[in-house]
């Protein structure tokens, strides 16, 4: 949630922490032929009469809805993130070791060549067309492998 979603919700917050709901109930009292209304219950013969929601106190209930709605959204759409973000990093992770594995096996096959040169080099004259086929073959395996 950034700053400025965060500044909103605390101001709606606010505003609805300002208003009092109303008494939950209103009592008609009549007494002496004259009728009454009060909060509190009367001596006598009474009437209850329920207040019903204003529409101030139903906006702040479906606000409320609104808003747990939205922070069940807002924690799914952060779990996706968080599951793809671990999706990127096995990526990444096994990219790398790819990578890393490659330039070994390109450094063995390097090494290899450099050795069947030299074979080449210090070969007998009877060994030496043996001596240049390994050595070409070795030198295709490392161009196919690592160029």
């Amino acid at each position: 949630m950034n700053a400025m979603n965060a500044a909103v919700l605390a101001a709606i917050l606010l505003s609805l922490s300002c208003f009092t709901p109303p008494a939950a109930a209103i009592y008609k009292c009549e007494q002496a032929g004259v009728i009454t209304y009060t909060d509190v219950p009367c001596d006598g013969q009474q009437l209850t009469i329920t207040v019903p929601e204003t529409p101030r106190e139903a906006e702040r209930k479906t606000d409320e809805k609104s808003l747990e709605r939205e922070k069940k959204e807002v924690a799914k759409l952060q779990a996706i993130r968080e599951q793809r973000e671990r999706q990127d990093k096995q990526i990444r992770d096994l990219s790398a070791r790819g990578a890393a594995a490659r330039e070994r096996k390109c450094k063995s096959l390097a090494l290899q060549l450099k050795w069947r040169e030299e074979d080449l080099r210090d070969a007998p004259l009877g060994s030496q067309d043996k001596a240049r086929k390994m050595a070409r073959r070795a030198a295709e395996k490392y161009r196919n492998d690592c160029q």
